[in-house]
């Protein structure tokens, strides 16, 4: 029997992201209370537009992968 593993890398861009947003808004709630839930939610703004504009460079650079 063969058990199979599944790791954090395999997973969807978008399912990563939910997961470190619940592990953030859970972290900074615990800290600085409901607006830490705040600071997640710009935080996750943020890295989803810095990944946007990544993988826009990276189409423009190279457009046979992207």
């Amino acid at each position: 029997m063969m058990i199979r593993t599944h790791s954090f890398q395999e997973r969807s861009s978008v399912v990563r992201t939910i997961i470190s947003f619940v592990v953030m808004a859970a972290v900074l709630y615990l800290f600085l209370g409901p607006v830490g839930i705040l600071y997640a939610l710009g935080f996750e703004v943020l890295f989803l537009l810095v990944y946007l504009l990544t993988v826009a460079f990276a189409s423009l650079l190279d457009p046979d992968v992207y």
